[in-house]
């Protein structure tokens, strides 16, 4: 046998010398592969006769200790794996048994390294993540802050919450030192300013687009005049030549475009959305914060593909959201959507254009010949009509803010007097009241509120007024660890003894709500259980429990993963920016509807129904019920349809594929990752990619087959890509196929597959049966899943108790979701310190 690289060749020297292993940390069954592979392909030239290398292997004692041990018998398996060992003119394994000592070896280092890592529950003290950043502004003060304003602080891996991953700098204080300064200055026009009534602001878009149409079709077709009767350029009044020579080259697009786009019956009433007129826009001015409603008035011009009766609305920032019209430009029908606006928006403003991919919008001819034919090039082709747009507000959010009922304690905020603006002799008592609500109900330091009055006279003596002077200490505030970090133990705690009531408030808040408890959670007797019990239920029943969903799912689900893959939409025609939004909300409000109806887990496996809006249905070829709202809705599936569950999810999809074609591989992998919470091993170094496979046109099966000729592929290929086969029927972006291009070809799609434990299925329905029969697997993915949620940290060895507590009591049930949530927070792990 050819020598090892020397980090394996120490270590494998090393065994011999190892003291015998307590039971914890045996490796029982890769020993049971692993030692006849190496009496019958090592111990020849590593054994008692003959040590190559200085290595020797016939008495290698089955441990592994610490993590170096951990990292040798990687560099192990990356030797078996890389085809390093045996060398080529020794006796060689065949595939099956190479197989079965990778899978081995692969499960004993992936389960050593996950006791290895045990902490011991250990809590790493963490920060607030952006969202309960910007929850817990508006807990404060009734608005929230966009993500992009929150400074970024380094990259997750796991969950935002897990505080072992949480980096924090000099840099990063003076950024949230000068946000809390923007958030408090935001605070005193917003917090004492009462509350303004509901106002309705119509735009009608036509009024000054068909205008400047008018005018400038006017202004060419004079010059087109002239340039008959033979005038110079000068004479028709452009700049030069060259502009002359432009306009006069493309006097088809923009003049008779425009033309024939004004004979349309009622461009003096509305907007017709073309490639004249690309979009329609309206804006209010909105110095308040809070909730408005979009309301958009319109039809639909003709008898046109589903996807063009879908409108994309937007903004400067980002996209809102999706709407799908429904009327005609005769008969006009009003749909809306609710918009948000956060701190520092002085204005809301929205577009509305087909939701066509953005690549297209100077290139709609050809978009819309790939997708309904040649037609009339000289045809605007508008699908959409706009008749007006309102945009109406502000609906203040339920409940007073914490700030507002301090400077407000026995009226009606701006409308009744304040003992404490800005009465000198109450700023010491502001301050303090501030600070305690801040840093959610632990008592500061008086020292601390001493020096911070401090700040503020010395601000005021140099001349600043009361607001600026506060707004420093506001902000200082802000930007300290008590406001910035959870402060969950005190240090008199133990680690196993239940957390102090207001510590345990925090947490089951921050946990169900990404904010700070109200008064009723801080109030109540967490250390009753009935108690306890009774909040949790009230938590999870609050609409700010939305913020779980999103925060959780959007982690769980790796939406960064699919936010990080392109589409190529010139190709992919049916995919856009607005359902490539639509696509993730559809997983969050999947899980919601899961939480709501407390059904089994089994669901992200395979469902009845879907939860989608009007976007969504068309991709998938369904009818929504009732489209006058962006809202999502759920909607039951034929029977004989293959969707349901997360696997057939477009967001779901795409992650499994490279954004041009299909990925069995990576698809297979996220449902066994996801679904049957057996994550496959990292690929061994030097593996080539699928697409390397064949220099010809090869289907995605084939493609994959071959791939897993190579044994040290095969060993994990297995589960993964029968499960990856599954899925094959629908594409890059989760539509239903029944075909794949092969080169000029169109070649059917096969299926089925079989699963190393003998199951078998034809296709993605029989697929789904068969992985329902792992629903405990999935479970256990749920619940260490949360529980690292939950408790900002990893889930270790040591939790297995806790974890197999919370899994037996809810089998009975099949593990419903809200009930998994629910027992998480009530387990003693999370109760605990």
């Amino acid at each position: 046998m050819k020598m090892l690289l020397p980090a394996v060749t120490f270590f494998l020297a090393a065994f011999s010398q190892l003291d015998a292993l307590a039971a914890d940390h045996a490796l029982p069954h890769a020993r049971k592969s692993l030692a006849p592979f190496l009496n019958t392909y090592c111990v020849s030239c590593h054994g008692a006769q003959e040590q190559n290398g200085q290595v020797r292997l016939d008495n290698v004692q089955w441990q592994i200790t610490n993590n170096d041990h951990a990292q040798r018998w990687q560099d192990v398996l990356d030797q078996l794996n890389g085809g390093d060992m045996p060398p080529d003119d020794a006796k060689q394994p065949s595939n099956d048994e190479l197989s079965h000592a990778l899978d081995a070896l692969t499960g004993a280092v992936l389960e050593a390294r996950r006791r290895l890592t045990d902490h011991g529950g250990e809590v790493t003290l963490r920060r607030l993540n952006k969202r309960e950043y910007s929850n817990t502004v508006k807990h404060l003060f009734g608005f929230g802050v966009a993500p992009d304003d929150i400074p970024d602080v380094g990259e997750i891996t796991s969950f935002d919450t897990v505080g072992s991953e949480q980096f924090f700098s000099s840099s990063n204080f003076e950024a949230f030192l000068e946000l809390g300064r923007k958030v408090a200055v935001e605070s005193f026009r917003y917090n004492l300013s009462a509350k303004r009534p509901v106002k309705t602001e119509r735009t009608e878009p036509e009024t000054r687009r068909t205008k400047q149409l008018r005018e400038k079709l006017a202004d060419l077709d004079r010059k087109m005049a002239l340039k008959k009767t033979g005038a110079s350029w000068k004479e028709m009044g452009f700049k030069d030549e060259g502009e002359m020579e432009i306009i006069f080259r493309q006097w088809d697009s923009r003049a008779e475009l425009p033309r024939r786009y004004l004979q349309y019956p009622l461009v003096d009433s509305g907007v017709y959305i073309s490639d004249v007129a690309k979009w329609a826009s309206a804006a209010m001015h909105t110095d308040i914060r809070g909730e408005y409603i979009v309301r958009i008035h319109g039809g639909i011009n003709g008898d046109v593909d589903p996807l063009r009766r879908v409108v994309r609305i937007w903004d400067r920032h980002s996209i809102r959201g999706t709407l799908e019209l429904s009327g005609t430009p005769a008969a006009p029908e009003s749909v809306e959507m609710r918009a948000h606006q956060q701190m520092g928006r002085s204005h809301l403003g929205v577009n509305i254009r087909e939701n066509v991919p953005e690549s297209t919008i100077n290139s709609m001819r050809g978009y819309l010949n790939k997708l309904q034919g040649n037609g009339d090039q000289r045809d605007p082709r508008a699908a959409v009509f706009i008749d007006w747009i309102e945009l109406e507000g502000p609906y203040y959010p339920a409940g007073r803010p914490a700030w507002e009922a301090i400077l407000y304690p026995d009226g009606e905020t701006g409308k009744s007097p304040s003992p404490y603006i800005w009465n000198p002799n109450k700023i010491h008592e502001l301050i303090e009241k501030f600070a305690f609500e801040a840093f959610r109900h632990r008592q500061p330091e008086p020292e601390y509120i001493d020096g911070l009055h401090q700040i503020y006279q010395q601000h005021v003596a140099e001349g600043m007024n009361a607001k600026d002077a506060m707004v420093e200490v506001m902000a200082i505030v802000m930007a300290s660890p008590a406001f910035l970090y959870h402060h969950e133990s005190d240090p008199s705690t133990t680690p196993g003894e239940q957390l102090p009531n207001r510590e345990l408030a925090a947490r089951l808040s921050y946990y169900l709500w990404s904010s700070p408890p109200d008064n009723e959670l801080y109030a109540a007797d967490l250390g009753d259980p009935n108690v306890y019990s009774a909040q949790v239920d009230r938590l999870l029943a609050d609409p700010r429990a939305n913020s779980f969903r999103e925060g959780f799912v959007s982690q769980w689900a790796e939406f960064d993963r699919y936010d990080a893959i392109t589409i190529d939409t010139r190709k992919l025609i049916h995919f856009n920016e607005g359902l490539q939004r639509d696509a993730k909300q559809e997983v969050i409000e999947f899980f919601g509807a899961l939480i709501d109806e407390n059904l089994p887990v089994s669901n992200l496996i395979d469902s009845d129904f879907l939860m989608i809006n009007s976007a969504l249905a068309t991709h998938y070829g369904l009818d929504l019920p009732n489209n006058k709202s962006a809202a999502f809705q759920r909607v039951a599936l034929p029977k004989d349809s293959p969707r349901g569950g997360l696997m057939t999810q477009t967001a779901f999809l795409i992650m499994g594929s490279n954004g041009e074609r299909s990925s069995p591989v990576i698809r297979g992998a996220l449902v066994m990752e996801k679904l049957l919470h057996d994550a496959p091993a990292p690929p061994p170094p030097n593996v080539p990619e699928l697409s390397s496979a064949s220099s010809e046109p090869m289907s995605n099966r084939a493609m994959v087959k071959l791939h897993q000729q190579r044994a040290v592929c095969a060993s994990c290929h297995r589960k993964m890509d029968a499960i990856g086969f599954g899925l094959e029927n629908f594409d890059t972006i989760g539509r239903w196929r029944d075909t794949e291009t092969v080169g000029r070809q169109d070649v059917a799609i096969d299926p089925s597959g079989t699963l190393p434990s003998g199951e078998a299925f034809a296709d993605v329905s029989e697929l789904k049966q068969v992985l329902l029969n792992q629903q405990d697997a999935l479970a256990r993915e749920m619940v260490e899943s949360l529980l690292a949620y939950g408790l900002g940290r990893t889930i270790e060895f040591s939790d297995g108790d806790d974890v197999e507590a919370i899994l037996k009591k809810l089998q009975p049930a099949d593990y419903p979701m809200r009930s998994i949530i629910r027992e998480v927070a009530l387990s003693a792990l999370f109760r605990s310190k």
